[in-house]
């Protein structure tokens, strides 16, 4: 079998879902959705269909690689393709063919396939190696090269200073008998070169001038036949700062060795769009001999010596009447008095005709060239020069920000990357105002300013900022930060340090550092598993898989609707902070708890809540001040809707209108406090209660939760990245365990709500799901899920029971009740008059003075404000006035309860 056709197979599947082709019979796929245009007239070859372009050449002109759109298809070659002793280079010989579009035809000998491991992170990859002149080699990593600090090699302690590396089918007679020699920095480079019929070597580095390569080809040629000889050298280095630099400098090198000396680049200096390099154009069929020409061009520009003479060069292209350019870092304008060029072409036809001459065509072009210099007027606009990125457009807010990179003169101060408003991008003075905070100074007009962002504007990147931290269910991605994560596979930021994830561009759009990830795709370290059972056990692992099930948070509620809350309940000392600041480095965020929602302002607690998504919001120490003011305290009926999903709190937009921000709630609840939450029955039930104590420990979990102390977060955070890549798997298995285990809890006779039977039958299936990446053995998965049906039958009392608080309470109502005569006019405790429908209302400090009267004790006033709203057996209604039964009493503030027992006894 061909080697592509399992490359072809994977990638065709893709193909299909991503561009709707309209037409895939015959040799091309046809009417795919065009990502640039939207317009169905993309093709791509149906047998080959590395490179996919848009039909509207002149209207739109897109041209896509397959190994950039899907790179994951063409990142492990090794695995796909196994060495034999009949072809020890297949993944190589693949790699090159498939993924670089190279032919091996003449170059099988012309390199090895290797293996190269780093021992320090125990990963390894298999490398394709060319041997050098001089005794070096370089290699290039193919599987996976992202997981390392270099995709490519050179063979340590070995020099290749001043070599160049060539085919080893082309002689130094056939480098002496070229009309040119192109010296591209990658072999790959000058390989496609040589592919397209262009005579090249390679460098291997912008830093290698090819010093001891010209000596031996000016050697040959001398002791030739033909001594004469002297092919151009080029120097076609990639585009960027270092490859122009190099440019510059080797081609004034070489033309003082007496070399014909010039420069090629794939793209100008200043235009936009993606950098390609020679082994990409050969791909796009961009390496004609026209195109060569045009590279050609801009290698001559890119050697310009002044800014006069680059503004001449782009104005003979180009013969535009105005235009801005950049020269050394630093904007420029160019203007054209085509009158000044017209006069003195007229003056010399009269002088000729005077003479009775005929009109010398080499001079009156000679004459109109120099005209033309004369005529071009150069003004500096700007000390620096700036290029348009991306924009961001926050819809919540309605805010869009454009981010400019800023360069300055060579030397002077690095490079910069900045935001601008679109009011300091349109009107000239805020745009010198705002670059000035950035160094640069404008001297240019409105109108130039609106001609440079004609040109850096139309094609844009739109990117999408992200108000938190975590995973967006829209986009379906998890971003970090450092990492992104979508569909099993991890992204780095770019060079404008965006996340591009397909088609979309997405970044966080908050300067808040919450994480910081180590992330090693070869190696997770879970060893320290063994130290989290012997210091926590049961509980240890039911806070593990809830922290574990966070990251999958939104897509259980996309599903479910629902994700339960955890509490873990306990007194000082019996290590909840310790497991919990653990728990947090898995997640990469170091040295941090959890916050105090009695102590945040209502916008700081909607921005806690809100500035996460698949991850732990603690909530620590939050019922302990229940004698705050109203305006401060903290509700844990507010959390209801989190549960679900939706905003916990909102707040005004600031746009003129009357729209409010209702973010909705992304991550999951975990309550870590001294005293278990009480509240009322609803809140409860999406509560999973964990109590821990000092029972079990000794001298052995006190070592071993020292021990997880200690652990550092570089070692461990990696976690949260390996979890998220698993997605997929994680919510197979989640699925497929819920069904089996809500179930079995719904039959138990202890639980007979349906509420704690869905909360605890979700964290039972991230017990199980958590298993494809934390080695539990059955022992220990067993005995965690045995603790967790105790916690939801335990749950079951805790809902069915009342607080002793409010148990008292009622005692000591019924008491004073009692003691009333039922036919007195007044002095009734209970003011409601539909007291005989079971209805209550009662004035607390009535109540408290009268017990206080009869030395009847009753918890103290804060306890029973924070207690009554818990009430089960007569439910809490609300605080509000009632026209009190009493005589002469009128209207009155109460705690208002029902009680249906009440009536039901009335009514027999």
């Amino acid at each position: 079998m061909d080697m592509r056709d399992d490359i072809r197979a994977a990638l065709l599947p893709r193909l299909k879902d991503d561009f709707k082709w309209k037409r895939t019979g015959g040799e091309y796929l046809q009417g795919g959705k065009c990502p640039e245009c939207s317009d169905h007239s993309v093709f791509a070859h149906g047998k080959n269909p590395w490179v996919l372009k848009c039909g509207r050449t002149n209207k739109c002109g897109w041209i896509g690689s397959a190994r950039d759109l899907y790179p994951e298809i063409f990142d492990t070659w090794s695995n796909r393709y196994k060495t034999t002793p009949e072809n020890p280079t297949a993944a190589a010989d693949a790699y090159l063919t498939d993924a670089r579009r190279l032919d091996l035809r003449g170059m099988r000998d012309a390199y090895s396939q290797e293996y190269y491991r780093d021992e320090a992170r125990k990963i390894g990859s298999a490398t394709v190696r060319f041997p050098l002149p001089g005794g070096s080699w370089w290699e290039r990593l193919i599987d996976q090269p992202g997981r390392f600090d270099r995709k490519a090699r050179f063979a340590p302690g070995k020099s290749y200073k001043g070599q160049a590396w060539q085919r080893p089918d082309v002689s130094i007679e056939d480098m002496a008998n070229a009309d040119s020699i192109w010296m591209a920095e990658g072999i790959f480079n000058a390989w496609a070169l040589e592919q397209a019929g262009q005579r090249a070597a390679s460098t291997m580095s912008s830093n290698n001038y090819p010093a001891e390569f010209l000596r031996q080809l000016r050697a040959h040629i001398a002791a030739s036949d033909a001594p004469l000889r002297r092919p151009q050298i080029v120097f076609a280095f990639d585009v960027g700062a270092a490859g122009t630099k190099a440019s510059r400098e080797f081609v004034a090198k070489a033309r003082k060795e007496g070399w014909d000396a010039a420069a090629a680049q794939p793209m100008g200096e200043d235009e936009n769009g993606k950098e390609l390099d020679w082994n990409d154009l050969l791909g796009f069929d961009r390496l004609g001999q026209a195109d060569r020409a045009e590279y050609l061009w801009h290698g001559k520009v890119l050697l310009a010596d002044s800014a006069q003479d680059k503004a001449y060069l782009l104005w003979e292209k180009h013969r535009w009447n105005s235009f801005h350019f950049v020269f050394g870092h630093r904007t420029y304008w160019c203007s054209i008095d085509i009158s000044i060029v017209q006069e003195k072409i007229d003056e010399y036809r009269k002088g000729r005709t005077r003479e009775l001459k005929e009109i010398d065509q080499e001079e009156e072009a000679r004459i109109r060239q120099d005209a033309s210099r004369e005529a071009l007027t150069v003004e500096e606009i700007a000390n620096c020069a700036f290029r348009v990125l991306y924009r961001q457009r926050e819809d919540a807010t309605d805010e869009t920000k454009f981010f400019l990179n800023i360069t300055y003169p060579s030397g002077k101060r690095p490079a910069v990357k900045g935001d601008f408003t679109a009011a300091q991008l349109r009107k000239a003075a805020n745009f010198e105002d705002r670059l000035f905070a950035f160094g640069g100074v404008w001297t240019g007009n409105a109108h130039q300013l609106t001609r440079i962002l004609q040109q850096q504007t139309p094609d844009l990147p739109d990117v999408r900022p992200l108000g938190f931290t975590g995973y967006c269910r829209d986009a379906q991605a998890y971003v970090f930060g450092q990492y992104a994560v979508a569909g099993g596979r991890v992204y780095k930021p770019n060079e404008n340090e965006f996340f591009q994830i397909g088609k979309l561009a997405l970044k966080l759009g908050t300067s808040e550092k919450l994480l910081d990830i180590d992330y090693d795709a070869d190696q997770l370290d879970v060893s320290w598993l063994p130290d989290l059972w012997t210091a926590y056990g049961a509980k240890g692992i039911v806070c593990l898989t809830f922290f574990f099930a966070s990251l999958f948070a939104e897509q259980v509620r996309a599903e479910m609707k629902s994700f339960p809350f955890l509490e873990m309940h306990g007194l000082p000392g019996t290590g909840k902070t310790t497991l919990v600041e653990f728990l947090w480095k898995l997640t990469g965020r170091e040295n941090y708890e959890g916050f105090d929602p009695a102590k945040a302002t209502p916008a700081a607690m909607a921005r806690n809540l809100g500035k996460v998504g698949n991850l732990p919001v603690v909530l620590i120490e939050g019922d302990r001040r229940e004698e705050a003011s109203h305006s401060k305290r903290f509700e844990w009926e507010e959390l209801k809707t989190a549960y679900n999903g939706r905003s916990v709190r909102s707040r005004g937009v600031k746009n003129g209108g009357m729209e409010t921000f209702e973010p909705p709630f992304r991550g999951a609840i975990v309550i870590e406090q001294n005293e278990p939450v009480n509240a009322s029955r609803a809140v409860l039930e999406r509560i999973m209660s964990l109590g821990f104590d000092m029972s079990g420990w000794s001298p052995a979990t006190k070592a071993a939760a020292e021990r997880l102390e200690q652990w550092p977060i570089e070692k461990i955070s990696g976690f949260i990245v390996h979890a998220a890549r698993r997605e997929g798997d994680v919510m197979a298995r989640f699925r497929q365990a819920f069904a089996q285990y809500e179930a079995e809890l719904l039959a138990m006779p202890a639980i007979r709500t349906n509420r704690l039977a869905k909360t605890h039958g979700q964290l039972l299936a991230f017990l199980d799901a958590i298993r494809t990446i934390v080695p539990l053995n059955d022992q220990q998965q067993a005995e965690t899920a045995r603790f967790i049906v105790q916690m939801a039958t335990d749950r079951q009392l805790a809902v069915n029971s009342e607080d002793p608080v409010v148990s008292l309470f009622w005692e000591r109502f019924d008491y004073l009740e009692e003691n009333e005569d039922p036919a007195a006019l007044s002095g009734h405790i209970n003011h409601h008059r539909k007291y005989q429908e079971g209805m209550i209302a009662i004035r607390l400090n009535e109540m408290e003075s009268r017990c206080a009267d009869k030395r009847l004790e009753l918890p103290s006033h804060a306890e029973l404000i924070r207690a009554l709203k818990t009430s089960k057996a007569r439910r809490f209604i609300e605080q509000a006035m009632v026209n009190s039964r009493n005589d002469n009493v009128g209207g009155v503030r109460c705690w208002i309860f029902h009680d249906p027992s009440r009536a039901l006894a009335r009514a027999s």
